[in-house]
């Protein structure tokens, strides 16, 4: 076994406080060869759109070495340092570029930051990124509005007379259309910047979800190169039909064109059906009304679990820092069991829904979220349905999107103790001679991400044998557009009488950086094969057999999951042996893997990258620290960052391995996903399974683990605990609280 070594120091693990991002903003405004503004103090005009401001700002992992030196052979600290996401829209050219800046006394007092780096681009060896490829700011919003309102009047006059008398923008009410956009797409190198757009009839203003109320019109908008003013409505579609421009669009409709006037109806829900939408109590019995809470958690001993300083959590065993990254969401760092460090790192990656359908808008949507923020969507936990009433909370602290302050989600994380009712090891003997068991018990840290109209609740959970799971489930409105009977053999079923879901792919792409007794491991993979046996009588049979081999290079760590040649994968220290000779390992089981089928060298498949592989393991490079990019959304076909990239054939036994891996799933939308898609049955995630890694099941030092035999008439521990008292629980209120000022 590993000596214990101490967790790693809260100033190397902790994320960035709200004091010192608000301290490295003012640091970064104060810089005059930068020339950053505070755009949300800043007077917008379309000769002045084009600023440099400050897009996010994080908390930079120091370099793995320098972090393991200094926590494992008390080395010097490494520097405390945060990276900033610039938009350089006066450059000319204008561009974008990330910089580093240095914290020091981040513990005591006001922060101080100073020293101002130019680095590479995060995972990548771009100088710089082309100023389309930004995130989505203040320009494409002003680009938006600039398009629309070139066409603002012929708009509503079609709208009026299409819609009944609903109309668009100011004046609107009380019979308004409101508008989203989409993903948006680089076309081509004049139009580098386009955005798809979709109208919808919104049932009420609050508690109504405007995404399943489409209309059947949808535009593109698109600008020439960095020409804001060139921004148009290049494409329209009307329910099936395809238009080049608002006027085409109005002659069809006055001339009947194809039936395009008469035939269009639109069904709305009347009565009851309007509800569909929205969370409202439906008309008719309920169940469970005289019995409306079923069983409820509580600790008879008090917590069992601890939430210190900087979200460092510790339950039976187990400890690890709890943190999150704006873009890239959830962030677990220096997971240990039993005093050993299992993970240096276990992180989210990138968030992927990629839709179809044959209309404009459906058709072109692909989400990459992290470039919409999956860690800075977190939202507010609500105390007795997202987490139980035993559940601690904490607070999360982010910077981005252009903001100007850090923004405080209160309540964004809860860590709670889950008996899963399922025993972790159980036996009652055949012959009735006695019955053993560990009784189950997981520890839950959650969060969730609601981006936009869905939301991703992410469960880091740690078992009380050493398992560690990761699991993530959707919810939230789908994405939905005017229903066609063609629809339900290609694309999706009504959930209203015009309105369809539209067929999209969930893939989660995760980074498991292992450290099985040290940072020198081997990937041992397991092939499942099908070996010959004699049945004792001359016959032959077929058995199971594996055939394990270690593989030498990063290619032979990565591949696509196949039915046909199952493998599963082992993350080994082969100097490290158990007391059988076995060297120790953790085993990582996929849950759910999925692929990208696209054709092979379609362009805008190149920012998917983390899909090529199901599983892929390469060597711990500083540089290669993400498998995702937040520019690719704007350029699919050129990301700064990709997952092929690392698999290049380098050496990879007994090397610090980084583990690779995804997990999806297609949702086909039918009518239960109104008003929302449900969590049961849409679940994600890996698994992290001791494999040789102790002697025996490393459950069996709890203390409830039982024997009853005839001779030993054990009691559960459980049955004498609920004897000790009532439950008592904190009163954690929902605030409803929105992005406040930390």
């Amino acid at each position: 076994m590993l000596r214990q070594i101490p967790l790693i120091a809260l100033s190397v693990a902790a994320v960035l406080l709200a004091q010192a991002a608000a301290q490295i903003f003012k640091f970064l405004l104060a810089q005059p060869e930068l020339g950053l503004v505070d755009i949300t103090k800043t007077q917008i005009t379309l000769d002045s759109v084009r600023l440099n401001y400050v897009h996010g700002i994080w908390y930079e992992m120091p370099p793995k070495a320098e972090v393991l030196a200094h926590v494992d052979k008390a080395g010097p600290k490494p520097a405390r340092k945060a990276r900033a996401l610039l938009v350089m829209g006066k450059e000319d050219p204008p561009t974008v570029r990330e910089v580093l800046v240095t914290l020091e006394n981040e513990g005591g007092g006001l922060p101080v930051a100073s020293n101002l780096e130019a680095v590479n681009i995060h995972s990548s060896k771009w100088p710089e990124v082309p100023y389309n490829q930004r995130p989505h700011g203040v320009m494409d919003q002003v680009g938006q509005v600039i398009a629309i309102m070139k066409v603002y009047e012929q708009l509503n006059l079609f709208l009026k007379a299409a819609f009944n008398g609903y109309s668009y923008g100011e004046s609107c009410e009380p019979k308004c259309i409101g508008d989203n956009y989409g993903a948006y797409q680089w076309l081509s190198d004049d139009i580098q910047r386009a955005i798809y757009i979709w109208f919808f009839m919104p049932e009420a203003a609050e508690g109504d979800g405007g995404y399943i109320h489409p209309l059947p019109l949808q535009v593109l908008a698109a600008g020439r190169k960095d020409d804001l003013s060139s921004w148009e409505i290049t494409k329209w579609w009307f329910n099936g039909h395809f238009f080049p421009s608002i006027s085409d669009l109005i002659a069809a409709w006055n001339a009947d064109k194809d039936g395009l006037r008469t035939s269009f109806r639109i069904l709305k829900p009347a009565g009851a059906a309007k509800l569909y939408s929205n969370f409202e109590a439906r008309p008719g019995p309920t169940r469970g009304a005289d019995q409306p809470v079923g069983p409820v958690a509580y600790e008879p001993y008090g917590r069992r679990f601890s939430v210190g300083q900087n979200n460092r959590v510790s339950w039976l065993g187990w400890q690890l820092y709890v943190g999150y990254l704006p873009h890239y969401g959830p962030r677990y760092m220096d997971v240990r069991f039993k005093g050993e460090r299992i993970a240096y790192e276990i992180s989210m990656q990138e968030a992927l829904a990629s839709y179809g359908g044959n209309d404009l808008s459906q058709a072109n949507t692909v989400y990459l979220d992290s470039h919409w923020g999956i860690g800075a969507s977190v939202r507010e936990l609500v105390q007795g349905i997202d987490c139980p009433m035993t559940a601690a909370y904490m607070d999360a602290v982010t910077f981005f999107k252009g903001a100007s302050k850090p923004n405080l989600h209160k309540n964004a994380i809860c860590v709670f103790e889950h008996n899963p009712d399922t025993p972790t090891l159980r036996h009652y003997s055949y012959s009735y001679q006695f019955y053993g068991a560990v009784p189950g018990a997981s520890l839950v840290v959650r969060m969730v991400s609601e981006i936009n109209n869905y939301d991703y609740i992410t469960d880091l959970i740690l078992s009380n044998d050493g398992m560690l799971e990761v699991k993530v489930v959707t919810s939230g409105y789908v994405q939905a557009t005017a229903f066609k009977a063609a629809y339900r053999d290609s694309f999706g079923y009504p959930l209203m009488y015009n309105i369809s879901g539209t067929l999209h792919t969930h893939v989660l792409a995760w980074k498991v950086d292992l450290d099985i007794g040290g940072t020198q491991n081997s990937v041992n993979i397991h092939h499942m094969k099908v070996g010959e046996a004699d049945d004792g009588a001359g016959g032959k049979i077929y058995i199971n057999k594996y055939e394990a081999e270690i593989a030498e290079t990063e290619d032979e760590a990565a591949y696509s999951t196949s039915m046909a040649a199952p493998k599963i994968p082992v993350v080994i220290a082969e100097s490290k042996k158990n007391m059988f000779g076995s060297p120790r390992g953790y085993k990582v089981q996929l849950n759910r893997p999925l692929l990208n089928l696209e054709p092979e060298g379609y362009d805008r498949s190149k920012a998917l990258g983390f899909m090529k592989y199901s599983f892929a393991a390469t060597k711990h490079k500083d540089a290669e620290a993400h498998s995702s990019s937040i520019y690719g959304q704007a350029r699919l076909s050129n990301p700064s960052t990709s997952l092929t990239d690392y698999v290049d054939g380098e050496p990879l036994r007994n090397q610090d391995v980084v583990v690779w891996v995804n997990s999806g799933l297609y949702h086909i939308p039918v009518a239960e996903d109104a008003p929302v898609t449900t969590t049961t049955g849409n679940s994600l995630g890996f698994s992290l399974v001791p494999f040789n890694w102790a002697n025996e099941s490393p459950a069996t030092d709890m203390a409830d683990m039982i024997e009853i035999t005839s001779e030993n008439k054990a009691v559960p521990a459980v049955k004498t605990a609920v004897t000790r008292c009532q439950p008592s629980y904190l009163d954690v209120k929902f605030l409803q609280s929105g992005w406040e000022s930390a």
